[in-house]
């Protein structure tokens, strides 16, 4: 019990120190305070576990080799379609001080918090009615966004079924690259090369 205290006093004493040095490392925001996660309502919160969780279809997504100012774009249209403007609260994935309030002060802010952040990054509106957010995954960004003015995403599209059919197979030396037909019998292999 002692030993937890101690610990816990360590983490906040660390975080403070984290919490003090981002708007220092944000560049292009202003961060404004820090806000406790029990001000925000549950059912945005818990819309961040589900997106995280895969539970949810993405609301977009884009490739993660595409330009940087076309995932910044895309980012800003995620944004915009969340209703999520120039001042907002950031998610910042301190135990002590997980949101930052936040004010874009210039263009600069996008590529910083992919900097500071990393790929993953979740939003919550100023009036606290939307939220969005970014997951970095291996090939593609992914944009959730959730609000009362947003239409559910699309349903991701099931993959398109395998195809059963066979190519007729017209000699063994395909046989490697189609199924066996039992009706061919294997063509001996020769010792011989020519």
């Amino acid at each position: 019990m002692r030993t937890e205290n101690i610990n816990r006093k360590f983490k906040l004493h660390d975080e403070r120190r984290s919490a003090a040095q981002l708007p220092e490392q944000l560049h292009g925001l202003d961060v404004v305070g820090f806000v406790r996660i029990d001000e925000f309502p549950a059912e945005l919160l818990n819309s961040f576990d589900e997106f995280a969780g895969g539970s949810v279809a993405p609301h977009t997504r884009i490739y993660r080799n595409a330009q940087p100012h076309g995932i910044d774009a895309w980012v800003l249209d995620l944004l915009r379609q969340a209703r999520i403007g120039d001042r907002f609260f950031l998610r910042t994935g301190l135990e002590y001080f997980p949101w930052a309030d936040c004010r874009v002060l210039d263009h600069r802010w996008l590529e910083s918090l992919r900097q500071v952040l990393g790929p993953n990054q979740g939003f919550i509106s100023q009036d606290k009615t939307s939220a969005a957010m970014i997951i970095g995954a291996q090939y593609e960004v992914l944009g959730f966004a959730r609000g009362p003015h947003l239409t559910a995403a699309p349903p991701t599209p099931p993959p398109p079924p395998m195809e059963t059919a066979q190519a007729p197979v017209e000699d063994a030396q395909t046989v490697l690259i189609h199924r066996v037909r039992e009706d061919v019998p294997p063509r001996p292999v020769s010792d011989s090369i020519q």
